[in-house]
């Protein structure tokens, strides 16, 4: 199989995962979007669960990297500075797409975990790594005396992504950025030293 054609049947489906969930994206959808060979999708991937754990670690490949381009750039300031910078340029994201695209880690955090083994433990590997760089960067924080130090990193990460999730579906629902936005705010006054 071609890397190109690989690469485009993971991000078809990573498309229709994030917009339609693991259970209403069927497998002839993810190849007809595609344009690829039900043989060849078998083949390579197994299964549609197969197929799904690829997808979680593409994701999570782009999305550590991304945490990483905007935690880690002191151009952009102290780390609170730049965890401020990255929530505010992903709240302006997630308005612009009207709440209609989300984290696939978060996505499949709800719709999967329960019931899926393979694609909890896939989901849960995906999310350690974007925890381990915000832990990274609130470290560097608590070193600097901007970010409490009475309460570790890594714990402090996870109450980060948690409310960062938690405000995520609380905003979708009311269809509206603004507690989203106020609950982020909240976990900063939290967090600062």
């Amino acid at each position: 199989m071609k890397k190109r054609d690989k690469i485009k049947v993971i991000e078809a489906g990573q498309d229709l995962f994030r917009t339609k969930g693991y259970y209403n994206t069927g497998t002839e959808e993810i190849l007809q979007k595609a344009d690829y060979p039900r043989s060849s999708f078998y083949y390579h991937f197994k299964s549609k669960e197969g197929f799904a754990s690829q997808v979680l670690d593409h994701y999570g490949n782009d999305a550590e990297k991304k945490y990483i381009e905007i935690l880690t750039d002191e151009n952009l300031g102290s780390p609170l500075t730049r965890l401020k910078y990255f929530t505010s340029m992903m709240i302006e994201t997630i308005s612009k797409n009207e709440f209609k695209a989300e984290c696939l880690i978060q996505k499949f955090s709800i719709e999967c975990a329960a019931n899926n083994e393979v694609l909890c433990d896939s989901t849960n590997q995906q999310l350690k790594k974007v925890l381990n760089v915000i832990e990274d960067c609130i470290e560097l924080g608590q070193n600097e005396n901007e970010i409490r130090k009475d309460i570790e990193a890594y714990r402090l990460a996870e109450f980060f992504q948690a409310q960062w999730y938690g405000s995520y579906i609380f905003g979708r629902l009311q269809k509206d950025i603004s507690p989203f936005e106020s609950n982020m705010k909240m976990v900063f006054n939290y967090m600062e030293g």
